[in-house]
């Protein structure tokens, strides 16, 4: 999102469109940023010792979750208020449903149908290209996310293990 809060400073709304008609760069990062739960500011300190840890530290175990997507516009489950789980009625198929009903398996696959072309335009955020660079940098050995969004890998993460159950 930081590259769109610099263009948000530098071109005028008015010729900012993204690929969803209608929608400028403003309203583009209003409506994703619905899906971010509230959060108090970052102390500076705690930016620069983490940079110390990982400036310090070679082949990191990295692991992260559905808030790491939050901000490619991605709403997680549980967030209070944000999540999905706060803003509809419907909950994920279980596995026992999908495997035991032949109509609970059709109305998981016509949803991601019909979802797959929004899910697949999301794209990596800063934190996901963060975590790429540390990588080529030799800092981050592995890492194991229970996001299975691709985003990570669309950053460039290459020892990458995408495991969600």
């Amino acid at each position: 999102m930081t590259f769109i809060l610099a263009a948000m400073n530098k071109i005028p709304l008015s010729i900012c469109r993204v690929r969803t008609p209608h929608r400028t760069i403003k309203e583009l990062y209003i409506h994703t940023q619905s899906f971010v739960p509230k959060s108090p500011p970052v102390e500076p300190i705690h930016i620069i010792k983490l940079q110390n840890f990982v400036n310090d530290s070679k082949k990191l175990l990295v692991l992260t979750g559905a808030g790491l997507s939050t901000e490619s516009g991605i709403p997680d489950y549980r967030s209070e208020g944000v999540g999905l789980y706060a803003r509809s009625n419907s909950k994920p198929i279980q596995y026992s449903e999908f495997l035991n009903s032949e109509e609970r398996r059709k109305i998981y696959w016509a949803r991601n149908y019909v979802g797959f072309p929004r899910f697949s335009s999301f794209k990596p955020n800063t934190s996901h290209k963060v975590l790429a660079d540390w990588e080529k940098k030799g800092k981050i050995h592995w890492l194991v996310t229970q996001n299975v969004d691709n985003l990570h890998a669309e950053a460039g993460t290459k020892n990458l293990t995408e495991l969600h159950g």
